[in-house]
């Protein structure tokens, strides 16, 4: 079998390959034979059809089979032969198949482009100073109160907004109970929309013990289409109206939620942690900083396969993003063309990026052990409830899947290399006195 490779661009490739005559006539035999074990002609019995008239009125069922038997093993074949890793199906062209001659073809496939990357050692970097304000702390503890807030039961008090009201209900339309109307010890926080518009209305204001009647038209766009338009009564027995109490900010509270002995400690571990995070983000700013500084210095090929993939998950991440905000994201077109458009420009810039890391990390050496892809695997298990290790670990014995996480933990050592090996320097902000 003859293979010769052709550079069409710097991440596709085209195999031409020719396999000798004999090589084709012998599949071409079993599979007259194979056909002839299957086909059932007039006047002859099954498995005893003469191979000439088998080849004659089958011609193109023949060829399609021989082709379907020779291009995909022969193209396994050229693989080896040529050292080729394509990143794309093949798109198979210009067959020759004719009795007696060589069968060619040409296989156009996508590869990682070659990557030499220059210069990557001492990208500058300004780095702003960290600091946290007294109004984020206050913020911060304001969300501690908040998290820790209790629902305390009140005897004699209206129900007003913020207050969490418990109660039985029930609904009928022309004196007959309808699917879902009726229920006990229904948890409305009144101020977040009731089952019904109207509903937190009619309750609002109501004492435990307290009953009432009171009738509420559906919408006529409500989602079931039976109810809607149409007017139900309701019956509603309130059995408890529950106060919002938020705890007063002392040296308690603080032993309560922060496992400190007081209310300055808990300030100062607030404040130590909001640092933390800010100096997380900012180091994450700076990688994508000096992602975008290699990438603008350096050429590369994104082959279109691998820019699609992306730009299809990429997509699916944008929609559920969508769907979760009720339409609408800052910063994120509001159309399907221009989400997809957005979707191939970030994808685009991603693979780069990822050649650009593969390429520092095959030049600095670098390597993946099988310690810290343990590491990996039992981070990702932490992220999903009881029995997940179990389950990425099942995930990852998919040979296509383990490599992925090995080449995305190799991207993230590459990256890593490239910021501590940056000449990052402190940012000065110069106030002129007014």
């Amino acid at each position: 079998m003859k293979v010769t490779v052709e550079a069409l661009s710097p991440s596709k490739r085209a195999l031409h390959v020719e396999l000798p005559p004999e090589r084709v006539a012998a599949t071409m035999e079993a599979t007259l034979r194979e056909l002839g074990r299957k086909i059932q002609v007039p006047g002859f019995r099954r498995g005893r059809v003469p191979p000439e008239i088998i080849q004659r009125r089958f011609q193109s069922d023949l060829q399609e089979e021989v082709l379907r038997e020779l291009i995909p093993d022969s193209y396994r074949q050229a693989l080896a032969q040529t050292d080729l890793t394509p990143v794309s199906q093949p798109r198979v062209d210009d067959v020759h198949f004719h009795e007696g001659e060589p069968l060619r073809y040409r296989a156009v496939v996508e590869v990682k482009p070659p990557v030499d990357v220059t210069n990557y050692r001492g990208i500058a970097l300004e780095r702003n100073s960290v600091e946290v304000t007294d109004q984020e702390v206050d913020r911060a503890l304001e969300y501690l109160r908040e998290d820790a807030a209790e629902y305390v039961p009140m005897e004699g008090w209206p129900a007003l907004r913020d207050d969490l009201i418990i109660l039985d209900h029930e609904g009928t339309i022309h004196g007959k109970p309808f699917k879902g109307g009726s229920g006990k010890n229904l948890t409305l926080l009144v101020g977040r929309g009731g089952p019904l518009p109207g509903f937190e209305e009619q309750v609002l204001g109501m004492q435990k013990g307290d009953a009432k009647q009171f009738r509420l038209p559906f919408p006529e766009d409500f989602p079931r289409k039976e109810l809607a338009g149409r007017t139900a009564e309701f019956k509603v027995t309130v059995k408890e109206v529950k106060k919002r109490r938020v705890p007063e900010l002392n040296d308690e509270f603080a032993r309560t939620v922060g496992d400190v002995d007081s209310l300055a400690a808990l300030r100062d571990k607030l404040r130590d942690q909001l640092k933390e995070r800010k100096t997380r983000d900012q180091e994450a700013e700076l990688k994508h900083a000096l992602l975008e500084k290699l990438a603008a210095t350096h050429e590369v090929e994104a082959p279109e396969s691998l820019v699609e993939v992306e730009a299809g998950s990429l997509l699916r991440e944008m929609l559920g993003t969508v769907r979760a905000s009720g339409g609408r994201v800052e910063g994120l077109p509001e159309n399907a063309e221009g989400l997809t458009a957005k979707a191939l420009e970030v994808a685009r810039r991603r693979v780069k990026e990822s050649l650009l890391l593969e390429a520092v990390a095959r030049q600095e050496s670098l390597t993946v052990s099988q310690e810290e892809i343990e590491a990996e695997i039992q981070a990702i298990a932490t992220a999903y409830p009881a029995g997940g290790e179990a389950a990425v670990r099942r995930a990852l014995e998919d040979p296509a899947r383990r490599a992925g996480l090995t080449a995305r933990l190799l991207e993230r050592k590459a990256l890593d290399f490239l910021y501590q090996h940056a000449t990052i320097t402190d940012a000065y902000n110069l106030i002129t006195p007014g």
